[in-house]
């Protein structure tokens, strides 16, 4: 067995933020949830992109869990999905309203196909009422600032709504000492989404995959085009076509965007290498993302479009 650094990566979404005290704020959330898996990373990739996702899913700020956007009828639903690189095993929810840690319900149904893998409402509560995944009262889901976003949002016309600044979904992916990866993400979904629509994370090969031999990868930004390319799927396998971790991120991304008068494609991924490479990328306006080894480098960064 080849011996690999351990490696995880976090990011906190895609998208644009209006105020230097979100970007501040979105910074802390990703660097604190960094912290959180390294602490498990000997663990396995499993535990440190679990414990990474679920803090991000409690730091009320971003896109997932307890204070995630709000659907059009002003309550969370959120999705989630999970990845074991080893076996391509996989578990996804969507559309869950009573638990604060979606991502446990995904990666329960990796090792449990009593469920089957991909579990939507309304058996996904029931799941939630099963499984320790901080079931909860749908309210506790809500905040104010969340509250006051989806009040806002509601208020403006399709148009200028498009244009109202956020960041999408939080995600993680990981390599251990024994070269195994996993991929976790979770989301609270678009801004104001109409009943039962379902976006890219918990999409297993749009929103994330996790392969030992070549890499693990997550994406965040527009749901609707990442499905349509199976971007995730798709930057893994172009490392096995004999892309660096880079040009395979690069050539994804492009994907989203090269139908002519295509804009809304916009969107960031991380990916982890089966030799421990780190690639942070987005077309996007804005993306706070970083990554950290077990010997004490690391780095988080909010990035900026060139």
């Amino acid at each position: 067995m080849v011996e690999v650094t351990p490696v995880l990566v976090v990011h906190g979404g895609a998208g644009s933020l209006e105020s230097d005290a979100d970007r501040a704020a979105y910074r802390e959330g990703v660097g604190a949830a960094l912290e959180a898996g390294l602490a498990h990373l000997e663990e396995g990739a499993h535990a440190a992109v679990r414990a990474a996702t679920m803090y991000m899913e409690s730091h009320t700020i971003m896109n997932a869990g307890r204070g995630a956007t709000l659907a059009h009828d002003g309550k969370a639903a959120l999705d989630a999905g999970f990845m074991d690189g080893a076996t391509r095993r996989y578990g996804a929810v969507t559309g869950v309203r009573t638990a604060e840690n979606p991502i446990l319900l995904a990666e329960h149904l990796t090792v449990d196909g009593d469920y089957g893998r991909f579990v939507a409402p309304p058996e996904v509560d029931e799941l939630a009422a099963l499984v320790s995944c901080g079931a909860c009262d749908p309210e506790h889901l809500v905040t104010e600032r969340a509250r006051s976003i989806w009040q806002r949002r509601l208020a403006i016309d399709t148009e200028r709504r498009r244009a109202t600044p956020y960041l999408d979904t939080v995600g993680a992916v990981a390599i251990d000492a024994r070269g195994r990866t996993a991929a976790a993400v979770s989301t609270g979904g678009m801004s104001l989404k109409r009943r039962g629509r379902v976006g890219d994370s918990p999409v297993v090969g749009g929103g994330f995959w996790a392969d030992d031999r070549r890499g693990a990868c997550v994406t965040t930004g527009v749901g609707e085009a990442l499905m349509r390319e199976g971007t995730a799927r798709r930057c893994v396998q172009l490392l096995a076509d004999g892309c660096s971790a880079n040009e395979a991120a690069r050539r994804a991304l492009d994907e989203l965007v090269d139908f002519p008068g295509d804009e809304r494609g916009a969107s960031g991924l991380i990916l982890v290498t089966a030799d421990g490479e780190v690639c942070l990328a987005h077309n996007s306006d804005e993306m706070s993302a970083g990554w950290g080894r077990l010997d004490g480098s690391s780095r988080v960064d909010h990035l900026w479009r060139h």
